[in-house]
This record gives structure tokens, C-alpha cells and sequence, in this order.
């Protein structure tokens, strides 16, 4: 083995055969250093279910113990890095921050969206520095686009996303580690 070999080795970078089937290095389990990723649990597209008058209710599945415990526990326990109750409320206090700008200061959605959409490049951001799980970043990203993509944004955010994302937090209690 030549010297620089050596010091590739003894880096913790090994030089071995591609995984064809993932276009990975086969000896760094997800392929870029950490473990593989745990899939997020699957919510229904829409937060939104209509009963037989036509109207609408938040839909069980995102805030029940059932389907938002599991994530709360992958978020913590099982991601890589885990997820901190701090690195959390952070994005919970973006979210809160967006709710009284439209409740308490009457603005528009289209005046908030910009802010809501910033969620995305924050978690991006945090993610890429190995702060947050990808998890995470990938939970605020299904989110937005969901809230983004229904018929009336607003009300998907304040009637449904936070719902959603406080049922997280308090779920998260159980499984995140506190800020020290």
C-alpha cells in the first residue's frame, strides 16, 4: 500500500468499488458518510377531509399518537444527527412568528409566503452542516409543498401544518434530546 493510501485510510475515507445498484460507495451505508436514511412515515396529501355537507376538518392521521409519535421517535432516536427539542423550536418559532403576522396583523398570505417558503433553504442549510437530520429537512420540505400546493395556502398552513407541527413538538418531547 503506498503512503498516500495509507493516509487516505487512516483519514477514515476507504477507496472501494461503487455500488452499481446505488451509485454509492458501498462501504458508507447511505452513501455520503452516515447510516442509511429512514424513510418518513406517509401522510395523506392533503391535510384536509370534507364530511357530507361539504365541510372541511383537519385530517386525524397528522395529529394523532399513531402516526406522529413514529416520526418524532425517527427524528430523535434513529436519524443521524438526532434532532434537539432547541433546533426544533426554532422552526416551530419561525412558524409561530408567519401565524401572527396573519392572525394578529391581518396580512395576506401572498405578503407571508416568501417567509413560509424560507423554511425550505433554512432546513436545507442546517441539513447540509450536519445540524439537523436530512428527516427533518425532508419533513419541512413535504409540508410546504403541501401547504403551497393546496387550493387556499392559508388556511393549509394555520389549520393544518401547525397542527401538525405542534402535535410534532409535543410528541417530540418524548424522543428529543434537550439543548444544553
Amino acid at each position: 500500500m503506498s503512503d498516500m493510501q495509507d493516509a487516505i485510510r487512516k483519514a477514515g475515507f476507504r477507496q472501494g468499488p461503487r455500488n452499481p445498484k446505488q451509485g454509492k460507495r458501498s462501504d458508507r451505508g447511505g452513501g455520503y458518510g452516515g447510516p442509511p436514511r429512514t424513510p418518513l412515515p406517509e401522510f395523506p396529501k392533503s391535510y384536509f377531509g370534507s364530511d357530507e355537507q361539504g365541510q372541511s376538518y383537519l385530517l386525524l392521521d397528522f395529529v394523532s399518537k399513531k402516526n406522529v409519535a413514529p416520526l418524532a421517535r425517527l427524528l430523535g432516536e434513529e436519524a443521524r444527527p438526532n434532532l434537539t427539542t432547541g433546533q426544533m423550536r426554532r422552526f416551530f418559532n419561525h412558524c409561530r412568528e408567519i401565524e401572527r403576522q396573519l392572525k394578529v396583523e391581518c396580512e395576506s398570505w401572498h405578503r407571508v409566503s416568501a417567509r413560509f417558503e424560507s423554511l425550505c433553504f433554512h432546513a436545507q442549510y442546517a441539513a447540509s452542516a450536519n445540524k439537523i437530520p436530512l428527516a427533518f429537512r425532508d419533513f419541512i420540505d413535504s409540508n410546504v409543498k403541501r401547504v403551497s400546493s393546496s387550493k387556499d395556502p392559508g388556511k393549509a398552513f394555520l389549520e393544518g401544518f401547525l397542527p401538525h407541527f405542534e402535535a410534532l413538538v409535543g410528541f417530540g418531547a418524548a424522543y428529543l434530546k434537550k439543548d444544553s
